[in-house]
């Protein structure tokens, strides 16, 4: 969702892959309390269970598993991670402005984009199957002296005119292609 055109939206909870009250009727299955601690009513409320408007998630999904404050100091945490996406896109314009194309490839259960704009771009590889995948990415197909440096690890990666790329099922590598030496961070 951050590599596609358009403005990505989280809605309540998602950050931090809050779950649903399947029993409850309707959309109030995703009208539960915010789950901020592991405490009574995940931290949303010191009122008595009985009198929340809708009941805290129950089993794998509560909040003494999920919740914002354990996962705010976990660096493996789907919070950390959807953070350092949001980190990612505010600092990569050609996600937002860039002019956007799918790049072609081998293997049809691997996606890949580029955003291009003023002389840079993001490429993006996703996994969508279950099994591994290798994919040759052109990084530089015209020679114009461009590298590609990793968004998730901050590194180069290549300077080369195409990469191979190994990803795990459903792995995903990003990566920021500019010009050898150039200054934009990353």
């Amino acid at each position: 969702m951050f590599s596609l055109p358009g403005t990505p939206t989280l809605y309540y909870g998602e950050e931090i892959g809050m779950g649903e009250d399947l029993e409850a009727d309707g959309r109030m299955a995703v009208r539960t309390p915010m789950q901020w601690t592991a405490g009574r009513n995940g931290g949303f409320s010191s009122a008595p269970p009985g009198r929340l408007v809708q009941r805290v998630v129950p089993g794998a999904c509560s909040p003494e598993h999920v919740n914002v404050v354990a996962q705010r100091h976990d660096p493996d945490s789907l919070w950390s991670f959807m953070r350092k996406l949001i980190s990612i896109r505010r600092t990569c314009p050609e996600l937002g402005w860039g002019t956007w194309s799918v790049v072609e490839q081998d293997q049809p259960q691997v996606l890949v984009q580029r955003c291009d704009l003023d002389g840079t771009a993001v490429v993006t590889v996703h996994n969508l199957g279950a099994e591994p995948a290798t994919v040759e990415v052109p990084v530089d197909p015209g020679g114009d002296g461009l590298e590609a440096v990793d968004l998730m690890a901050d590194e180069v990666v290549t300077g080369e005119s195409a990469a191979r790329v190994v990803l795990d099922g459903y792995g995903f590598r990003w990566w920021r292609v500019r010009p050898t030496g150039d200054l934009a961070i990353p």
